[in-house]
């Protein structure tokens, strides 16, 4: 098989999770800094069942904590969850596709592909509950 023959295709993503703490009324006109925290997992799913698809994982948690520039009391707190699920075609084998996961770059192409989808859903939510997102970056 070459290589493009070995592509996973994205087939799901979706968010696990999603809890915001906003108890700060009145921060309109108020100049916040938000520091966003991310953390990646890429694995490699294998069935039990060698007839059945071989898929990759990616999990993203993004953390962020807003604080209000000069009353370090006055904080707003959000973390999402979400997943993405790639599918490799039918009849590609984990030893095919396993050594291309000990690269970073190969996990980095997987990972870059969920990212923007997952910080799109998490900056509307924070702007859902009254926070200003714009600034959070779209690339990993």
């Amino acid at each position: 098989m070459d290589a493009v023959n070995l592509r996973p295709r994205l087939v799901s993503f979706r968010t696990t999770s999603f809890h915001g703490e906003n108890k700060n009324a009145q921060h309109i006109g108020k100049q916040w800094s938000v520091q966003l925290t991310q953390t990646i997992e890429v694995a490699l799913m294998v069935a039990d069942d060698p007839e059945e698809i071989l898929q990759a994982v990616v999990k993203i948690e993004l953390l962020a904590k807003a604080l209000k520039d000069g009353a370090s009391d006055q904080t707003a707190d959000f973390v999402g969850g979400y997943e993405a699920k790639y599918s490799y075609p039918l009849g590609v084998k984990e030893t095919e596709i396993a050594p291309k996961f000990e690269h970073e770059s190969y996990r980095y192409v997987l990972a870059a592909q969920a990212f923007p989808l997952a910080v799109t859903h998490f900056r509307r939510e924070m702007q859902s509950m009254g926070f200003d997102a714009r600034q959070l970056p779209l690339g990993i």
